[in-house]
């Protein structure tokens, strides 16, 4: 069932989360939101594993004079990558990295920085490029509220911060369940720095019934 639902692609079900994770599934909503979501990635394979809303509006925006960068990768780093200039995504497990690099490697793709890095480097590696050097930037991997705080400071003015699972971190009216609400707050302190600085930037908040994706864009 969770490999159906793709509820636990990193086959830690009982490790991470579980809690959290069981209340999920006692929820019918989510359950007939999850079934249809499943439905929907077996009819088209190759989309990112972010809300339908949000695929649809990077596929309108993104082009081949983009950089990027990739918190955590997965379905979408091959589709990013077949619309971007460039592409440096950074992953932590090391299974998950080779199941990806194999991908990236079957397609010839050639404008990938592609870095598998343990969880005590992982966030460093943001730190090797410039100031406003990227274009767009996903953030839907480890130390969430720490990518969104450096990640900041590395997007170009206008460019676009995408956040997945943003209802788990940043307070909303969101209906999804296991959302955080206005009266919970942000997640950590650091996520509530998070919170303030993108105050002024335009957001747009989409939702599937099962996770958030938000999209921030840099004045």
């Amino acid at each position: 069932m969770l490999e159906a639902l793709k509820a636990d692609p990193y086959n830690n079900f009982f490790e991470d989360r579980t809690n959290e994770r069981l209340r999920k599934f006692l929820s019918p909503r989510w359950v007939a939101a999850r079934v249809g979501l499943a439905i929907y990635e077996r009819r088209f394979p190759d989309v990112p594993w972010i809300t339908r809303d949000a695929v649809r509006m990077l596929d309108d925006h993104l082009n081949a004079t983009m950089t990027g960068f990739e918190w955590g990768s997965g379905n979408g780093t091959l589709w990013l990558l077949k619309r971007s200039k460039s592409l440096t995504s950074v992953e932590h497990h090391r299974a998950w990295s080779e199941a990806v690099k194999s991908k990236l490697e079957g397609a010839g793709i050639g404008n990938a920085d592609y870095r598998y890095e343990n969880e005590s480097t992982y966030c460093h590696v943001i730190d090797e490029f410039p100031d406003r050097h990227f274009d767009y930037i996903v953030v839907d991997g480890l130390f969430r509220d720490v990518a969104m705080s450096k990640s900041m400071s590395k997007l170009a003015r206008g460019g676009w911060l995408v956040l997945d699972n943003a209802n788990w971190y940043l307070p909303s009216d969101s209906r999804t369940p296991q959302s955080r609400t206005r009266e919970d707050g942000p997640a950590t302190k650091l996520w509530g720095q998070v919170e303030a600085k993108l105050a002024s930037w335009k957001a747009t908040w989409t939702t599937n019934g099962v996770n958030d994706t938000a999209i921030f864009v840099k004045p």
